[in-house]
């Protein structure tokens, strides 16, 4: 059965796990651990979108689905005006002597943005940022990971399901692990690829983060923490 829609995937996965018991409810588990999984993992261009975000206050909503920042600014009179991410305790030495005016730092405690110096009116930033991939559902059938890594889903559903059911033999759960690792390890691979097919080669001094999945790449981001 060709993996096409949120309704022929958990048709799938329990076929492969060779049950004919298993309802929506639960099949709808292993594919939201599934979700949560990849997108905690995941960095690719594919989940870099932009947003704008009105700053009139020392603290802002994160937007729907952060998960990290790629880059953010201000745009005022015509010129970005880069913020710079510090730590939250970096910050509160920041406001204890800062004034008003316009924010040139910020940083992340819970769901939202805190900026010094706090904004002397309202600025227009725009953050481009890492967000989650849409979950499935009955409304949203489908998505860019099962559309073009339909074997992340099943995999890692398979992965999930066996280590709920239980009973099935571990070489078999060892290799559905090992073939969701894989198939994520494949997508940040032509990932990294298509960013750079054609161009020649320069030298970067950004910093090298280690992939999840045991390859390493480069990137700047802040983190959500």
């Amino acid at each position: 059965m060709a993996l096409t829609s949120y309704s022929t995937l958990k048709t799938s996965i329990a076929n492969w796990l060779n049950r004919t018991d298993l309802t929506d409810e639960i099949a709808d588990d292993f594919i939201k651990l599934t979700e949560a999984d990849f997108n905690s993992k995941l960095r690719i261009r594919k989940m870099i979108t932009q947003s704008s975000i009105t700053i009139d206050s020392e603290t802002e909503s994160l937007p729907t689905g952060f998960l990290q920042v790629r880059n953010f600014y201000i745009l005022s009179g015509g010129i970005k005006h880069s913020l710079r991410f510090v730590s939250p305790s970096h910050m509160d030495q920041l406001r204890g002597t800062s004034t008003s005016g316009t924010p040139e730092v910020y940083t992340i405690l819970g769901d939202t943005f805190r900026f010094s110096p706090k904004p002397d009116s309202s600025y227009t930033g725009y953050i481009n940022y890492y967000k989650k991939f849409d979950t499935l559902s009955v409304t949203n059938t489908s998505n860019f990971i099962l559309t073009d890594h339909p074997a992340i889903y099943l995999y890692g559903s398979l992965y999930h399901a066996a280590n709920f059911l239980g009973g099935i033999e571990p070489g078999q759960v060892q290799q559905w692990q090992q073939m969701y690792a894989t198939a994520m390890e494949r997508l940040e691979r032509n990932d990294r690829e298509d960013q750079f097919s054609g161009s020649p080669l320069q030298v970067r001094s950004e910093d090298t983060v280690a992939s999840p999945f045991g390859s390493r790449y480069t990137s700047t981001v802040t983190t959500n923490s």
